[in-house]
């Protein structure tokens, strides 16, 4: 007889335990090969994903499925065409028509949607049957048994774990007519619909028993009271949802050290997500992961979901992606040639193709290449964006089998079931996890789906229940564990169990096998440094004076040691960057404009400025300085009547001055009657000398500016432009700095040989260098 189980996992369970035996080992399938070789459909082709999508969209061309507010734009589509696939596979499963809903008066205010998706499932088979496809929502009203491949195996047991569906009783039945079909089942209080389901064909069952039914005879070939056996179960919370991993793996240890094999012993992840968490702890490779290792992890998936953000979303974090992941710029300036043109499905996947080594393929991104080339020449022209995002969507939804990984088994709960294991470990057991939350009733209350007799969302609950069940039942050694705290609570299913909850009386020691602390290394932190620098060998500017004049330390790290500041990767903008495109805009503008006219520079502005960068807080900064350039623009149209020109921007010079070589890059420069205005714009605040700062005087930019455009012509003005007030401020005491410049310079003619930390310690607090300094907050 041919043994049926849930998964696949469950045959390959079966078969272990005939690996000792010199004996004819049973036959064993899973469900999904079952009914693929129990049932044909002449004629007809089974439909991909991707053509039941496309056929699906193609149905929905009529004007009333507006209504169900589902987007018809093709990747909106595809993201939303699951629910009508799940609620229209449900109906052909549970074999319900949606004429039987219409039946019921609390459907009422629904009869419009039910009319359209009425309209849709008709026009969907119709052209499923055109093109001589089926599939799931079809099978049932197509199917033939497959009469030979039936009457040559000696009779079937199907280990039933959970529900049937009307579809799986009627393909049972049929084939329990033509040989002995007998299913295996457990009776508990959370499937104990399965009661009724057995009832109708003349099957008394209770609960807490094992049942071994016989279709072809209608008899109960064999009943095994359940025992209730107390659990071994220990039961924590943590405040912290990382703290269950140390859990874990304290468990497993201690599971090992009682004796028992680590391939008995099974970690069970209501979500998920959380066997990220497990993987980054798992020094010692002791889990391997049922559910894999999500595509998205792969180098090529990364590469082409960073060329994406780099051209969709223009932040620095994209840049640093690109340059982290060695993307070339041709690649990404060909992708980006390429973005909203509409291509050919060769010219796509050959675009797509651009990361892969001929020498080293990998299986699953060529296998979806392949796929995607015939969804391509289906869909025609389609723009490079929309087709890279489709692409993207596709392959997060693949994972790689886990090769490297231990002998203890990580797996969801739906993945567990007909699985026994001695040692159980349950994680997140929260009321937000266990049982989770259906979302399949998109279309369908609870009131209607009882009135249907379809599953509703406490038949779904029930059936997470019994999974737990049965693997908590099933074990010698239970581990439980969850997270409390304002935002979660353990599950109500633990008071259903019986299990009480173990208070822990020191997380701190879950903590320290996770954040093992290492003694810390000295800071390189030296009180004093030592070394020479002759100011003169070099070029000076105002900036390279002012780190002298502010922290010889930091001039130590900066100018002679040319350690550079770190540059972490930020979309946010600061002060500077503000400032720098206004430098920008402002040197773009005016470079190209003959005559100043107030109104076309405002418009060029405009242009510029909301044309530099992209999102809603660049456009808040662009907006807020284009009121106040309105001034500018104004002052400028006057200052250009009044006879003055532009003389030069960003003009970088070079002078020598007392035996120092001094450079500097001017803003602006505008001459009227032959004589020159040094001009140095400002975003923020206005440097202001006065006699009494004038002894600690650090700044002394324009002074610079004035030595360096004073060979040439006479200087009649050196003025900071204020942008926000739209006024120029001259230098103040420009004499008394010049003499207290020469001072300064009288002094540095000796060489620099000691080079301590700054005084004050005011300025550490926007210096890169303060780490090291030991002066961080």
């Amino acid at each position: 007889m041919t043994e049926i189980f849930s998964t696949s996992r469950c045959v390959r369970e079966f078969y272990s335990h005939f690996l000792d035996r010199d004996a004819i080992v049973p036959k064993a399938i899973g469900i999904a090969e079952f009914e693929s070789k129990a049932i044909i459909v002449p004629n007809k082709s089974m439909a991909d994903e991707d053509t039941r999508v496309l056929i699906m969209q193609e149905a929905s061309e009529f004007k009333n499925f507006s209504e169900l507010k589902i987007e018809r734009e093709f990747l909106s589509f595809i993201k939303n065409s699951a629910y009508l696939f799940r609620f229209f596979e449900e109906l052909a499963l549970e074999d319900v028509l949606i004429e039987k809903l219409e039946l019921s008066d609390t459907y009422a205010q629904f009869e419009e949607h039910l009319s359209i998706l009425k309209e849709l499932l008709q026009n969907y088979k119709t052209l499923l049957s055109q093109k001589n496809l089926y599939d799931k929502i079809t099978l049932p009203e197509v199917y033939e048994i497959n009469q030979e491949f039936l009457k040559s195996n000696d009779g079937f047991l199907f280990h039933l774990e959970g529900f049937l569906n009307k579809f799986e009783l009627n393909l049972f039945l049929e084939v329990a007519k033509l040989t002995e079909f007998k299913i295996s089942l457990h009776v508990t209080k959370y499937n104990r619909k399965n009661i009724e389901l057995f009832e109708e064909l003349g099957f008394t069952l209770h609960v807490d028993s094992s049942y071994v039914l016989n279709l072809s005879t209608k008899t109960i070939e064999s009943t095994i009271k359940i025992n209730q056996q107390e659990i071994d179960c220990d039961v924590r919370y943590f405040s912290s949802r990382t703290l269950q991993s140390s859990f874990v793996y304290e468990k497993i240890e201690e599971f090992v050290s009682s004796g028992m094999k680590p391939e008995n012993i099974a970690v069970i992840v209501p979500d998920e997500n959380f066997a990220t968490t497990l993987k980054a702890f798992d020094s010692f490779k002791n889990l391997n992961f049922a559910m894999g290792e999500s595509f998205r992890h792969n180098e090529l998936f990364k590469k082409l979901d960073a060329v994406d953000k780099f051209i969709r979303i223009k932040e620095e974090e994209s840049k640093y992606r690109i340059n982290r992941l060695r993307i070339e710029k041709n690649i990404t300036d060909e992708f980006q040639k390429q973005w909203r043109k509409k291509l050919q499905a060769d010219e796509i996947i050959t675009l797509l193709r651009v990361f892969c080594d001929d020498d080293k393929k990998d299986d699953i991104y060529e296998e979806e290449l392949f796929k995607f080339q015939n969804l391509l020449k289906n869909l025609g022209k389609i723009e490079l964006q929309k087709a890279i995002k489709l692409f993207l969507n596709r392959l997060s939804t693949r994972s790689k089998d886990d090769v490297m990984g231990g002998k203890v088994t990580v797996m969801g709960a739906l993945e567990s079931r007909g699985m026994s294991y001695e040692g159980v470990i349950i994680v997140d057991f929260s009321d937000e996890f266990v049982p989770k939350r259906s979302q399949k009733d998109m279309f369908l209350s609870s009131t209607i789906r009882t009135h249907a007799k379809l599953p509703n969302r406490s038949d779904r609950e029930n059936l997470q229940r019994y999974f737990y069940y049965s693997l908590i039942r099933g074990a010698k050694k239970v581990a439980i564990s969850y997270t409390k705290n304002d935002q979660s609570m353990g599950s109500r299913f633990l008071d259903e169990l019986g299990l009480s909850t173990k208070a822990n009386s020191d997380e701190v020691s879950y903590f320290k096998p996770l954040f093992t602390c290492n003694t810390i290394p000295p800071r390189y932190n030296p009180e004093k440094v030592e070394g020479s620098y002759d100011v003169r060998a070099g070029t000076l500017s105002a900036s390279k004076l002012k780190t002298i004049l502010t922290c010889k330390r930091q001039f130590y790290y900066k100018y002679m040691l040319k350690s550079k500041e770190a540059e972490v990767p930020n979309s946010e903008l600061s002060v500077a960057d503000v400032g720098n495109i206004l430098h920008k805009a402002l040197h773009h503008v005016l470079q190209n404009m003959k005559v100043v006219d107030e109104n076309i520079l405002m418009i060029e502005l405009r242009r510029f400025l909301l044309n530099e960068k992209e999102g809603l807080i660049w456009q808040f900064h662009a907006d807020t300085w284009l009121e106040y350039l309105r001034e500018f623009a104004s002052l400028e149209a006057k200052r250009y009547n009044d006879g003055y020109r532009v003389y030069a921007l960003e003009k970088s010079l070079h002078v020598d001055y007392k035996g120092f070589k001094l450079e500097g890059k001017i803003d602006r420069v505008d001459i009227k009657d032959n004589k020159l205005s040094v001009i140095d714009y400002k975003s923020g605040k206005i440097p202001k000398t006065t006699v009494r700062t004038l002894e600690k005087e650090n700044t002394f930019q324009l002074e610079f500016y004035y030595l360096l455009v004073s060979q040439d012509k006479e200087v009649e003005s050196l003025s900071y432009y204020d942008l926000k007030k739209a006024e120029l401020v001259e230098e103040s005491l420009f004499d008394e700095k010049m003499e207290k410049l020469d001072e300064i310079l009288k002094e540095l003619e000796t060489p620099l040989t000691e080079f301590e930390k700054c005084e004050s310690k005011t300025p550490c607090q926007y210096c890169a260098y303060v780490k090291l300094c030991g002066r961080e907050v």
